[in-house]
């Protein structure tokens, strides 16, 4: 079989894969991409998309619901969950195939790829088996779910986040297994869309990874719009047949059954890296089993390149992304343009966090001195005009000594746009009465930024001295 001969081969077509090839054609060269599934990944497939198409359908029966306050006598009379799916679907195909055309000058090939050595890749599986020969590749496998213990994911009762993008509607009720971003997010929205929804997180309370104020003003949210919460419990199985599953939910000796339609489990990720042939080629991974790679993006052997989630964590699009072009340019220039840069989180919960840089806890463990600075959403005009307002939301700042900013915090509406300002700020190293150099327009949610600047400055200006911090 003779080989085919590219600059660059890349192995899986998520958020990484696919920017990777667009970004070396661009530069002229000749690349192939491997995809065993479907284009644009997990974000595009299963997991961003599909669940903000989810969200904003949820977000807008909460809505109609709450106009009656202003005299709006609008209802929410039924929700089809069938024709809800189908919407979900139709967001899912307009990604898939708006990175299709992107890759037009891409030869993509559809299969299983394993490296043979670090210059030859073969495709199994796909409708034609090849042979690729790269000066260069590219490995962006990503993650894919992982089960619990007691709770193996088995597609039909027990979900993952890809199966349940896969429903052709939506259960009546749902158990929602781990109460991190994923877990906050989904229980949200259904139960938003009247879907009766369980939450289980075996940790004392939701979102453990982040600071305890976010998570308090998440927990308040999620009761409000009706998630049952379970915070520091386990479930089990107790039984599945076609009308559900009995689950069995443990709070230290105090137990609850209930019976749910579908359990979905959303208690992390393991990496894509078995079967591609790396140890043969002498990649190195890490215990974990995700790979290990320098500032270029280079593994341990130095023509192959790993970028995305099977990097390790943050496991996010948006870090893939960068992470693409920034091997592209190694390849194709020899350097990178763009440093990496802080990488903000954004759970699209409701209210919504955004979050950057270090929280206090990481900055204690790394030994700054430091203070924190926090303004509340109560006292942003712009908050006044909403329907569904979240007055418990903050924007907060954690501040060197020598006015650095280390990170930042938004828990409220429009977190996922607010929190890149501070990220600019972060990746600029700007200080905070950099802030200030810019005007924020009044009213908006951006006046929260310059509000507390002043704070952190002991300057307020729409608050007494002292105050907050």
């Amino acid at each position: 079989m003779i080989a085919l001969k590219y600059h660059a081969v890349i192995i899986g077509g998520g958020p990484g894969g696919y920017v990777a090839a667009i970004r070396l054609r661009n530069y002229g060269l000749k690349v192939a991409l491997v995809e065993r599934m479907f284009l644009g990944g997990e974000c595009t497939n299963w997991g961003c998309i599909p669940s903000k198409a989810l969200i904003n359908l949820a977000r807008l029966t909460r809505l109609i619901k709450l106009g009656r306050r202003a005299g709006v006598e609008a209802e929410v009379k039924d929700i089809h969950y069938d024709k809800v799916m189908s919407w979900v679907r139709k967001s899912v195909m307009r990604s898939r195939k708006g990175v299709e055309y992107l890759l037009g000058d891409v030869d993509v090939f559809k299969g299983t790829a394993r490296i043979v050595n670090n210059h030859r890749v073969k495709i199994f599986g796909g409708d034609v088996k090849e042979v690729l020969d790269a000066e260069n590749i590219v490995i962006a496998t990503g993650t894919e779910p992982r089960s619990a213990p007691g709770l193996e994911i088995d597609g039909h009762s027990v979900l993952s986040n890809r199966d349940f993008f896969e429903l052709k509607e939506l259960p009546e009720s749902v158990a929602v297994i781990g109460a991190g971003p994923i877990g906050v997010e989904l229980a949200t929205a259904l139960s938003s869309l009247g879907i009766t929804t369980y939450l289980v997180e075996v940790k004392d309370r939701v979102l453990p990874m982040f600071d305890s104020d976010v998570s308090a003003v998440i927990y308040n949210y999620l009761r409000k719009v009706g998630v049952r919460i379970h915070s520091s419990s386990k479930a089990k199985i107790l039984e599945k047949s076609g009308e559900g599953v009995k689950l069995r939910i443990m709070r230290g000796d105090e137990r609850s059954d209930v019976e749910v339609d579908k359990v979905l489990v959303a208690v992390g990720r393991k990496y894509n890296t078995p079967g591609l042939g790396l140890e043969k080629v002498g990649v190195k991974l890490r215990d974990d089993g995700s790979i290990e790679v320098n500032e270029e993006l280079r593994t341990s052997v130095p023509n192959i390149y790993a970028v995305g989630d099977v990097t390790g964590p943050p496991l996010l699009a948006h870090k893939a992304f960068r992470q693409a072009v920034n091997a592209a340019d190694v390849i194709a220039i020899g350097k990178a343009k763009h440093p990496q840069g802080p990488i903000p989180l954004i759970i699209y919960s409701s209210p919504e966090v955004g979050i950057v840089g270090l929280s206090e806890s990481e900055a204690r463990t790394k030994g700054y001195a430091f203070k924190v600075f926090k303004y509340p959403y109560s006292a942003v005009p712009r908050e006044f005009t909403k329907l569904e307002r979240f007055p418990e939301g903050f924007a907060k700042l954690v501040v060197s000594e020598d006015q650095m900013i280390l990170g930042a915090e938004v828990v409220g509406d429009e977190a996922s746009e607010l929190i890149h300002i501070f990220s600019l700020a972060i990746g600029n190293r700007i200080k905070v009465d950099g802030l200030l150099n810019t005007v924020y327009a009044h009213p908006t949610m951006a006046e929260v930024v310059g509000e507390l600047a002043h704070v952190a400055l002991n300057e307020p200006v729409h608050a007494e001295k002292g105050w907050l911090n």
